[in-house]
């Protein structure tokens, strides 16, 4: 039967039934479109979401890098990787594997080694936010030796009277496992940085500035011109470095000494102690504002350990003595320079032990780069003005290739030039090199070797 020929009620239901599925179907692709839109909306979340945290998965990958990794001029030879704030806790290290061949009087001998280009090491560095300016900070670092598996213990002067345990986890002797550095501290923008334990003193890092060969490679100037007293590691210490101010920064260390507990002299040995035993202060004064020019200026004051009644000596001597440092890139070529005065005065000491009671010392050396090599020289001169006059010269040559940002290989011959009595031997990044027994003798050698800084 057609529509027309429907009775007239039959047409009216079937036009409203005909007209409800006409506005279904109308809305139906307006819902799909909708439920659609809603969907690549959510995607579109989802993919921002996904691409924050890779970019912050990423920033933290190479906030670790920069920490722990390739930071290794003036942050890793001085033994404190540098560059962005470090996440809570950061694992760095150096491996460093050498082959030498060095004459120390008893004829050439060759080692492999471990500590050339500068000492292997592995640290643990951690800051955390405690509010918007204030973050709490430690630093453990322990020396390594790859080519005996074993950890390479820094000198721990003892106190006297400390015979009692003071709690579960510390006793008066033990085997030093992080003899590089350990501290821990608080660090603020505006107020600068305060840690206690053992730290640098700002003389040896300013000491690394003013050398091509940093605190490595043969014929540095690091490891000798500290002969005449000026400190390096110092335990029982508090550092306190100060905001940069248009480039200027200071860096003072305090040190309690041996923490010997005692108001009298006591017997150390052969020789004799108290309880004013190493305390002293060093202050350095660094500039360096991203310009060609760095530099550092310290000083520093501090009593010797022990004196020797049998010299003569009848009290503790103080080092004393002040550095200048600097270098300068002109482009082609970086020069470096340091000068450095020291006095070991009081007690007798200049009529007893009498050696470097007053000394003084330069070095002056450059690096040149050329491509990814690198060639150094290096020579330092240093006069012991006392009655002992061991007075010394050291060359250096050096050339290393950087395979990658975190890896180079190195090789650097050195000399050592002693007068008829002296007998300094050769010095590298962490190796032990031969002792020299024979005064006058001048040592000799050469190495070769690889580092990596992960």
């Amino acid at each position: 039967m057609k529509f027309r020929d429907l009775p007239l009620r039959r047409k009216k239901t079937v036009a409203v039934a005909m007209s409800g599925m006409l506005g279904l179907l109308s809305a139906m692709p307006v819902c799909a479109e909708t439920e659609i839109e809603a969907l690549k909306r959510e995607l579109a979340e989802q993919k921002a979401m996904i691409q924050s945290i890779l970019s912050a998965q990423e920033a933290q990958k190479k906030l670790e890098i920069q920490t722990g990794g390739p930071s290794r001029g003036a942050g890793l030879q001085a033994g404190v990787p540098t560059g962005q704030p470090s996440p809570a806790l950061t694992i760095y290290g150096v491996a460093d594997v050498s082959y030498s061949n060095v004459n120390s009087g008893q004829g050439y001998k060759s080692n492999f080694g471990s500590g050339g280009y500068s000492s292997s090491r592995l640290g643990f560095k951690g800051e955390k936010a405690l509010d918007d300016d204030l973050s709490a900070v430690y630093l453990m670092e322990a020396g390594l030796l790859f080519n005996t598996g074993t950890v390479g213990s820094g000198a721990v002067t003892p106190g006297i009277n400390n015979g009692g345990i003071s709690s579960g986890g510390q006793t008066t002797s033990g085997a030093q496992v992080f003899s590089r550095q350990m501290y821990a501290g608080l660090k603020s923008g505006k107020f600068g940085q305060m840690t206690v334990g053992r730290q640098y003193a700002g003389s040896y890092l300013a000491a690394v500035t003013g050398n091509s060969l940093g605190a490595g490679l043969y014929g540095t100037s690091v490891g000798f011109l500290p002969t005449g007293g000026m400190p390096t590691r110092l335990n029982n210490s508090l550092v306190y470095i100060s905001p940069k101010l248009s480039g200027f920064y200071t860096y003072i260390t305090l040190t309690s000494g041996s923490e010997n507990n005692t108001n009298t002299n006591v017997p150390d040995g052969t020789k004799t102690t108290n309880d004013k035993a190493g305390q002293g202060a060093d202050f350095a004064l660094f500039y360096g504002n991203g310009s060609p020019l760095n530099a550092a200026f310290t000083t520093w004051s501090i009593n010797n350990t022990t004196y020797d009644t049998a010299k003569g000596e009848n009290g503790l001597a103080r080092k004393t003595g002040w550095q200048l440092s600097a270098n300068y890139d002109l482009g082609l070529a970086k020069i470096y320079g340091t000068y450095v005065a020291g006095r070991i005065t009081g007690g007798n000491y200049e009529n007893g032990t009498a050696a470097y009671s007053k000394s003084s010392g330069w070095s002056l050396s450059a690096g040149v780069p050329f491509g990814k090599s690198q060639a150094y020289l290096s020579y330092t001169h240093f006069d012991d003005k006392s009655s002992a006059n061991k007075d010394g010269n050291l060359l250096g040559l050096a050339y290393t290739y950087k395979f990658v940002e975190s890896t180079l290989f190195y090789a650097t011959w050195g000399k050592m030039l002693n007068n008829a009595n002296s007998s300094y031997s050769l010095t590298d990044g962490g190796n032990l090199v031969g002792e020299v027994k024979t005064k006058g003798f001048d040592p000799n050698g050469v190495m070769l070797g690889v580092n990596h800084v992960f």
